[in-house]
């Protein structure tokens, strides 16, 4: 039924476990699972260079980790997973990869990083409006929130 799965992760609970979920329907259907994650919030108006490779730098180290994580949690699954980082608006980039890699369903957490989400997601809702991929949003439980949270701190 599904043959590309993405599924948005940022480091966060909601991320993590929409991972677990998408690694899941991946192994069910032998579908290719893609991660994505995107680098938001670039310096809008940097005096230096040096800020824009340094903040960089330090989102590709941060991202670098979530990979490894993520693809623990696939593995876990039973399901191998590929990982790519964007720069931009998080919905606008994950509409596009969605496009670009003739994906048939996306994966989200029902609430990332996003200081302004309050219920769902901002990311979420824009995906869902925008895509023309099935959106899977993904709520995690309490106790999946309990183990992701004393290992990350959310």
């Amino acid at each position: 039924m599904h043959k590309v799965i993405v599924v948005g992760v940022d480091g966060s609970a909601g991320g993590y476990a929409a991972v677990a979920e998408a690694a899941e329907l991946a192994k069910r259907f032998s579908a290719d699972l893609i991660a994505l994650s995107v680098e938001e919030g670039m310096p809008k108006v940097p005096t230096l260079m040096d800020e824009v490779d340094e903040f960089k730098r330090k989102k590709d180290q941060y991202f670098a980790g979530v990979a490894i994580e993520a693809k623990r949690i696939a593995g876990e699954h039973g399901a191998k997973l590929w990982h790519e980082i964007r720069i931009g608006d998080a919905a606008l980039q994950i509409v596009r990869f969605i496009v670009e890699v003739d994906a048939d369903l996306v994966v989200l957490g029902y609430k990332g990083h996003s200081r302004l989400a309050l219920v769902i997601g901002t990311t979420a809702q824009k995906v869902n409006a925008q895509s023309r991929a099935s959106v899977l949003i993904v709520k995690p439980t309490k106790a999946s929130e309990a183990i992701w949270g004393g290992i990350f701190r959310i």
